[in-house]
């Protein structure tokens, strides 16, 4: 066990978007797929988190594109956890092309949560002492919460059901799919390279999200809001 975890992937047609660069979706399934399992190389943890049926969900991610890989290119998905307490971890996701330069840096907050009940887990600090942590990666760390002015009103209201394909094993919404849903209510061929991603609640098959699109200084946030109005997601785009 040494607390990092790389992943190698060649970037393939059904990663691509329209511009032939790897699409904002798959990019965040090469992030999650390598923190998962970075994850499962932690076997104090993943032993405690199959005890009391527990595990990591994802609370936030910033991500800040230096360029998209193309077809063919092979990249190198590297994560590895910089602060960790009994409540919480944050850890740096990296992807880095076949010369090791950077192509895309990110952060992201993971939360330890009881799947039975939903509430917040407090690990055993003999466990967290076994974790290893690393130097944080350097790049410009944005403030966790993205904040809404009470004088924003939304540009745009759409309704989206949440459909059997959108699901995990966790039984609710995939992380990438707030970002990719969120990425449809752009301009189109609107450039953006910062996306800043904060989850809320989880989206389950058939309930209907209210989007909500805000135009902000050089970019946009779309939040996506359970029927009663409570937020799902915050997606700013940059």
């Amino acid at each position: 066990m040494n607390g990092k975890f790389e992943l190698d992937k060649i970037v393939a047609t059904s990663d691509l978007g329209r511009n032939g660069c790897l699409k904002l979706r798959s990019l965040i399934d090469y992030l999650q797929d390598c923190s998962i399992f970075q994850l499962d190389t932690e076997p104090e943890l993943d032993a405690y988190f199959k005890q009391v049926n527990g595990g990591m969900f994802l609370s936030q991610r910033d991500i800040h594109i230096i360029r998209m890989p193309k077809y063919g290119e092979k990249v190198k998905v590297k994560t590895w956890v910089y602060e960790v307490n009994p409540s919480y971890g944050y850890r740096n996701n990296n992807v880095y092309d076949e010369e090791g330069r950077l192509c895309v840096e990110s952060s992201a907050l993971g939360v330890f949560v009881e799947y039975d009940t939903g509430s917040l887990l407090r690990v055993p600090q003999e466990i967290m002492d076994s974790m290893p942590r690393y130097e944080r990666h350097s790049m410009e760390y944005r403030p966790r919460k993205i904040r809404l002015s009470k004088d924003a009103e939304p540009e745009l209201v759409d309704e989206y059901r949440v459909r059997e394909y959108h699901i995990d094993g966790n039984k609710h919404m995939n992380n990438a799919w707030y970002v990719a849903i969120g990425e449809e209510y752009l301009p189109r061929d609107w450039e953006f390279s910062r996306i800043r991603i904060e989850y809320l609640l989880q989206a389950r098959v058939d309930e209907v999200m209210r989007i909500e699109r805000y135009a902000i200084e050089n970019g946009y946030i779309v939040v996506m809001r359970r029927e009663d109005g409570k937020i799902y997601s915050i997606v700013e785009f940059l």
